[in-house]
């Protein structure tokens, strides 16, 4: 971390590397990053952040602090709009091409409102102004977003779990499991797949069995949590696997 002039208590790096030997039902606290240039904003983040009882990592740096990133921890940001080099809204802006969901807490010690109204337009949990002012506020806000930011967890696994599932169909299978989530009764799928509708029942009951759902209800709220993954699957070939 050379581009930190205060010594974390520990870096995601460190932070991740405890976590290395523990069991995999295991998962790891929600950690704070504070990014901030203005070692007096810093060291008041600090002391607000020791007071939720959360781990947390110090960069004075949004360069920093991206080298250092694991999109796969668990936490949150609390970073100064005016941090150097980089900004904070351009680090907001690549963590988003990043696709990261990481929680995202703005402060300032003096800010415009076009800087406020783009950094929540742009999905910040809130923006606070002159901090070290209102740290209660701060501190509240951060519990707020280490509770997004478990809850994001919960769901990252949930999703790594479906998308598992997922991969484990044929491509026949996919093409059943689509015409059960449209509502599509066994003989159009026999129709439109060319095959019988023998074939559709054991293919219909190997998705279910595969996917760990027991009627269609339960196969759409699984694809609906899912819809991404629906789009990186390959095209279904039109002949039976």
């Amino acid at each position: 971390m050379s581009e930190s002039y205060l010594k974390p208590v520990t870096s995601l790096t460190q932070y991740r590397q405890g976590f290395a030997d523990a069991p995999e039902t295991v998962d790891p606290p929600a950690t704070i990053a504070i990014v901030s240039g203005d070692r007096g904003m810093h060291q008041a983040l600090r002391r607000i952040s020791e007071s939720t009882g959360a781990s947390y990592a110090s960069y004075a740096t949004a360069e920093a602090f991206l080298a250092d990133f694991d999109p796969t921890l668990p936490g949150c940001l609390l970073l100064d709009i005016h941090v150097p080099h980089m900004g904070g809204l351009r680090l907001q802006q690549q963590l988003q091409h990043q696709g990261s969901r990481l929680p995202l807490l703005f402060v300032s010690a003096e800010a415009t409102v076009p800087e406020a109204v783009q950094a929540l337009q742009a999905g910040a949990m809130d923006f606070i102004v002159q901090p070290l002012k209102c740290a209660g506020l701060v501190k509240t806000r951060l519990k707020t977003c280490l509770a997004q930011a478990r809850q994001n967890q919960i769901e990252q696994k949930k999703e790594a779990e479906i998308a598992a599932r997922l991969a484990r169909l044929t491509p026949r299978e996919w093409q059943i499991m689509e015409g059960v989530v449209k509502g599509k009764q066994n003989k159009q799928m026999a129709f439109e797949g060319n095959i019988s509708t023998k074939t559709v029942e054991v293919h219909r009951t190997r998705v279910m069995k595969k996917l760990q759902v027991r009627n269609r209800a339960e196969l759409i709220n699984l694809i609906l949590f899912q819809e991404e993954r629906l789009q990186e699957f390959p095209p279904i070939k039109d002949h039976a696997s």
